[in-house]
């Protein structure tokens, strides 16, 4: 790339959301929305470590890094980082950048998974297409995702980020690689995110039932391709597969040795993505 890319801010009612465009091929733009740990950290500073993930991906297409919305006042977080909102807020930024014109496709995971789903059914003009990896439409009481997602909230309400960075650590990896219990960490080492109020209003609003989109899959129309771990901690497979089998025409792939961390560890992720993102590129 010829210029070092800058993330830049717009404006949305409420407050802001940042975006890092990396130009690219000639293929349909492509979207990317991380898990809820996007939200911990401004893309402003970390846009190296984006460019080193992501530049892959321009060989084909540009690439469009949306960060979670940024509210002027933190006391609005929860209202703001709910999926459904959030979704709108991508929307919006969509539309506000010049050198993308939608629909684009979506590469999403995680917590960006729900919000990508709440895109696509509320604005189904922007989005030609889905990759959903370790994807949940719902958190329901009694799955282990959402005792996983109520430690992480208390641990971030209660500021013991050491003690939630080394057990989020642990609960990445491949279920029976590590110990189940994260090691413990010295007092002495607390990283403090810059955004807490993001990562928290929007892991509040995951938990809440207006945030799930079950119901609503089955008006997605587009092709979508769903990948999931079979030992992801985080979200059970049957959570992911269940977003699958209600969209209509959704193609379902699983490793079995994955972990939650599924662009990462999910053998042949990139050429499989590559392949389906290929298949939209192709004239009608």
């Amino acid at each position: 790339m010829s210029e070092e890319p800058s993330a830049i801010a717009i404006p949305i009612p409420g407050g802001r959301i940042e975006a890092l465009l990396l130009p690219g091929g000639p293929g349909v733009p492509l979207l990317v929305l991380g898990g809820v740990e996007i939200g911990l950290r401004l893309l402003a500073g970390s846009e190296n470590a984006h460019v080193r993930r992501w530049e892959r991906r321009t060989a084909r297409r540009p690439v469009v890094i949306m960060g979670r919305p940024l509210p002027d006042h933190p006391a609005d977080a929860a209202r703001m980082l709910h999926p459904r909102a959030a979704a709108e807020a991508v929307a919006r930024g969509l539309k506000a950048l010049r050198d993308v014109v939608p629909p684009v496709a979506v590469e999403a995971e995680s917590g960006g998974g729900r919000i990508s789903l709440w895109l696509t059914v509320d604005h189904p003009g922007l989005v030609a297409r889905l990759v959903l990896s370790s994807v949940a439409s719902e958190t329901p009481p009694a799955s282990p995702m959402t005792e996983r997602m109520a430690q992480w909230l208390e641990f971030a309400e209660q500021g013991q980020w050491a003690d939630f960075f080394a057990r989020l650590a642990v609960q990445l990896k491949p279920a029976g690689s590590v110990r189940a219990e994260a090691t413990q960490v010295s007092s002495g080492f607390q990283p403090t995110p810059s955004t807490p109020e993001r990562f928290i209003g929007e892991l509040r609003a995951t938990l809440d039932p207006s945030s799930f989109v079950t119901d609503r899959l089955g008006e997605i129309a587009v092709p979508t391709l769903v990948l999931a771990g079979g030992q992801d901690q985080v979200v059970p497979v049957a959570s992911t597969q269940l977003v699958a089998e209600h969209i209509p025409g959704a193609r379902f792939e699983i490793d079995p040795e994955s972990g939650h961390t599924v662009r990462s560890s999910f053998r042949g992720y990139d050429g499989l993505v590559e392949a389906f993102l290929a298949e939209g590129d192709q004239p009608a």
